[in-house]
């Protein structure tokens, strides 16, 4: 087959062989001078003066006083307890409410402490330590 008859057909030119790899480009940085060395004439010395804080998070409190260590006084307590309403307290007063069809149901939730979320307080340093949401 020839070049004309090719082109009638509908076929593309033949492609020219390329070279297998191209070369890299030049680089930007070739007449960049060298970063100068680290300077080690002066080390630092970290000095730590207190203990470090353990994570509250990894802390188990329960729906009551729990004994643990106070993370900011470090001193051995059983924590003090206040007990918070939550969304869980609104949604069964709100569900004790339509379903009782009065207003006197409503506010059983509020008087439980099983329904109120467990904040945890040192009562040495008064410090938070942690909480306990109810399941």
């Amino acid at each position: 087959m020839d070049a004309t008859m090719e082109n009638k057909m509908g076929l593309p030119p033949p492609y020219e062989q390329m070279p297998p790899h191209p070369a890299p480009p030049p680089s930007y940085y070739a007449n960049a001078p060298s970063p100068p060395p680290p300077v080690t004439d002066n080390p630092r010395t970290l000095v730590v003066t207190s203990a470090p804080r353990t994570n509250t998070a990894s802390i188990k409190m329960g729906p009551g006083p729990t004994g643990t260590v106070c993370p900011t006084c470090n001193k051995s307590i059983v924590t003090r307890v206040e007990y918070v309403s939550n969304n869980r307290t609104h949604i069964v007063s709100a569900a004790l409410c339509v379903i009782a069809g009065c207003c006197c149901g409503c506010l059983v939730p509020y008087c439980i402490k099983s329904c109120k979320t467990a904040n945890h307080y040192c009562p040495q340093c008064r410090a938070f330590i942690g909480t306990h949401v109810p399941s």
